[in-house]
């Protein structure tokens, strides 16, 4: 009887470990709603949405949408209850890494100070974030980054900049060995001396046909797009920067300058690994930079 039961806890747990989700089936309900929302025009439907979407999964913030911080924003502007100062609180770690800038968004302050909650309070809780990063990814990535750029920009000079591209290859795979993806919520996106710490820029730099590496990136890290670590557009651009090199169709049509020849084949890549639509994309473009 007691070897019966620990089975059955046992069960337990790897069943529950085996149902952890997958980030790109929230990703993909995400671009469901968002697309009800900004194609349809259907705001309170929208709403209603992400409400059960967030009862059911962790709140995220995906690139461009920041689907999390606009459904507080419009459920205040509309008069729905979103949760209050406990659904607020939530979504600081989502906005602390780009800190510097989100808090110069007029309407999410007082969306916070309308609920209790001062800027300083929210300051304090961006410090505490900052402090739960991982120090020595920090000045690791900091110092890769100044690589990332020292001979590409002003001046190309390509043994260089192959060799510090290459140190790069090698930091990120330690990295992913020892401490899983350099994600947001490792080590932020402004590093020591306020460098720009943009993961989708180097993995660009890592789809070289000199990288070695580039095999196991592109299988790797796409176990870190389910995980939700890494974005997909991240992920997909140091694809279709590979197959540009190698004058191949892209992929997931993430460069806008390249002739799609089969727009169908290509949606379907993105809805693989959680990215929108090439129309729905082009409007969250429109509505981002518009903005």
């Amino acid at each position: 009887m007691k070897n019966i039961f620990s089975f059955c806890i046992v069960f337990l747990i790897l069943s529950c470990q085996s149902r952890k989700y997958n980030q790109i089936t929230y990703l993909n309900r995400v671009n469901e709603i968002d697309s009800i929302y900004r194609l349809k025009n259907d705001t309170l439907t929208s709403l209603v949405m992400y409400k059960k979407l967030f009862k059911k999964y962790p709140p995220h913030n995906s690139y461009l949408i920041d689907e999390y911080q606009n459904y507080l924003l419009l459920s205040d502007k509309y008069h729905q209850d979103f949760g209050g100062k406990e659904s607020l609180y939530k979504l600081i770690p989502l906005i602390a890494p780009n800190w510097k800038y989100d808090k110069m968004n007029t309407d999410l302050i007082a969306l916070y100070k309308k609920n209790g909650i001062d800027s300083i309070e929210v300051e304090n809780k961006v410090t505490e974030w900052k402090k739960s990063l991982n120090k020595k990814l920090v000045d690791s990535f900091s110092i890769a980054f100044f690589r990332n750029q020292e001979f590409r920009m002003p001046k190309y000079i390509e043994k260089l900049q192959t060799a510090n591209d290459k140190k790069n290859a090698q930091l990120i795979a330690w990295t992913i060995s020892h401490y899983g993806y350099p994600s947001l919520q490792k080590i932020g996106l402004w590093g020591n001396n306020d460098i720009f710490m943009p993961m989708g820029n180097m993995l660009n730099h890592m789809a070289s046909t000199n990288n070695i590496l580039y095999p196991y990136f592109k299988e790797k890290i796409l176990h870190y797009v389910k995980t939700g670590e890494c974005t997909p557009d991240d992920y997909a651009a140091m694809i279709d920067k590979r197959a540009f090199i190698e004058g191949r169709g892209q992929e997931y049509g993430t460069f806008s300058n390249m002739l799609i020849s089969d727009s169908v084949k290509v949606n379907n890549n993105r809805k693989k690994i959680g990215m929108p639509s090439l129309k729905h994309s082009r409007k969250i473009y429109k509505d981002y930079f518009k903005a």
